[in-house]
């Protein structure tokens, strides 16, 4: 995978599975029979072929997100094998919903051509008041209106009319619209703030898809078909669920769907939609070109400011024992001459990035990014014939300090070679991605290289003629209270043999 844009060839196979998917689940639940064209499209048709498109859409966002995680893990295949399994499943529930509801209702019973005119400009409203106020915000603002965020801003201006069954959404989306219109009601508390806020948090993971723009633009859209609804009779229980008090201003001045003053107000609207469009520059920004810094450029960055901050980088590159891509946000702990050693907080993993061939995350590009204030604190211990559970006081002294982030520890031991059966050995890792934090050195001499406080507590029988640690704690400043999550505690004290 590349950063912000996944590679053509990944895009392909989940765009050929999305459709796949969907095609099957519904070829399941129209009981194996084989497809055919209907003599007639129908609106149910097009309806259902636009139903199929929007799930096909989610299902292929869905597992763009999911390939920045799955090749991550250790194992991509089983990785994808659950998302696919997953994605079936739920296509599945969807189809059988879908054609339950259906069946019970025509979806489509308007008939009259005056009625599909009150529907759509009734629809068209929200729409148009939607691109107003998105055209109006970039002119005070002095910029340009991107064309593709109107898709994000009409789509949440539709989305509070998802509690109607009569409504686009809900037509298309049967099988939702019937479940929230019977818990909400229509106009009811998913007309609301509140209802705003929680669909801005369940959309937060399309920001690395469409773009923060494109997120609050989605709340954008759905705040405007609220101050809209507010015209209605009816009025919106704006501030649910805190008061179920209905609000409207101008006594409800558009008083039904096809009134005169919803005619009056789509025209109006589509008038200032007209005037704002000339005044806007309406065309996709270019985006500016900066030089970007160098490797080394980067890597003196960090050693500039290192200590100060929690440090993050967005890296591309690829693992050079097995070739496979990487990208994502990783945590920068330290930089070691021409690298950088890093820990992905997804699976606790440490190892060494850069550009030479001892590194094992090849680097293609990184950014730097710098997060709260944190401050260091390095404390050193000697041990000398005796076990590693004689420093854990200070491992626990460090827990208990508020504000820590994560503790490390690094050096030198010397291992008796006359260990008993009941000593834990040193077990030298070997693989190549991820930084070998356990190397031997020479005959019972080892280095250890960023052991969690967990894995050191794991040793604490461990008996060496000699240790010389260095234990590095690091604290966020001003410090968010105490450490969530406390240290394992060492294990009993082993028996000694008879």
């Amino acid at each position: 995978m590349s950063g912000t844009m996944i590679e053509p060839w990944i895009l392909s196979i989940l765009l050929t599975f999305s459709v796949t998917v969907v095609l099957i689940a519904n070829w399941l639940t129209g009981g194996l029979r084989k497809p055919r064209l209907p003599s007639a499209i129908s609106l149910n048709d097009i309806a259902g072929l636009i139903s199929n498109l929007l799930w096909i859409a989610i299902i292929f966002t869905a597992g763009v997100i999911a390939a920045r995680y799955i090749e991550r893990i250790r194992n991509t295949a089983l990785g994808y094998l659950g998302f696919g399994l997953v994605a079936f499943l739920l296509s599945w529930v969807r189809a059988i919903l879908y054609q339950r509801v259906r069946q019970q209702k025509e979806m489509w019973s308007v008939h009259d051509r005056k009625s599909w005119f009150d529907f759509f400009v009734h629809n068209v409203i929200y729409l148009l008041f939607a691109g107003v106020v998105y055209l109006f915000l970039a002119l005070i603002l002095r910029r340009s209106a991107d064309p593709v965020l109107f898709i994000a801003v009409c789509f949440g201006a539709l989305l509070p009319d998802l509690d109607s069954r009569d409504s686009v959404l809900g037509r298309l989306l049967p099988f939702l619209s019937h479940r929230v219109q019977a818990r909400f009601g229509y106009l009811g508390g998913w007309h609301s703030l509140a209802t705003n806020a929680v669909i801005a948090v369940l959309s937060v993971p399309l920001i690395p898809i469409a773009g923060v723009q494109a997120w609050y633009l989605l709340s954008l859209g759905f705040c405007s078909h609220i101050l809209l609804d507010l015209l209605s009779p009816q009025g919106v229980m704006l501030f649910w669920p805190v008061t179920h008090t209905r609000y409207n201003i101008f006594r409800g001045f558009v008083d039904s769907i096809g009134s005169p003053a919803e005619h009056r107000l789509a025209a109006g609207l589509a008038v200032f939609f007209v005037l704002l469009a000339t005044m806007v520059d309406i065309d996709r920004p270019s985006p500016i070109a900066a030089p970007a810094p160098s490797y080394e450029e980067t890597l003196q960055r960090y050693y500039l400011m290192r200590g100060n901050n929690l440090m993050y980088a967005f890296v591309e590159g690829s693992w050079q024992a097995t070739g496979l891509r990487m990208s994502g946000w990783l945590e920068i702990l330290n930089a070691a001459n021409e690298s950088f050693v890093m820990v992905d907080r997804y699976d606790g993993k440490i190892f060494t990035a850069g550009r030479s061939a001892g590194d094992d995350l090849y680097l293609n590009r990184i950014t730097l990014r710098t997060g709260p204030s944190v401050r260091i604190k390095p404390v050193e211990i000697h041990l000398q014939d005796q076990t590693l559970r004689e420093g854990f006081p200070v491992l626990y002294e460090m827990q208990r300090e508020p504000g820590l982030e994560h503790i490390y520890v690094s050096g030198d031991v010397v291992v008796s070679l006359l260990q008993s059966d009941t000593s834990p050995a040193l077990q030298v890792d070997y693989s190549q991605t991820k930084l070998r934090r356990i190397q031997w050195s020479d005959e019972g001499h080892y280095t250890l290289q960023y052991l969690t406080a967990g894995e050191l507590i794991e040793l604490a029988d461990l008996r060496v003629e000699t240790a010389d640690l260095v234990i590095v704690a690091t604290y966020a400043s001003p410090a968010a209270g105490p450490t969530v999550t406390p240290l394992p505690s060492p294990p009993a004290m082993a028996k000694p043999e008879p």
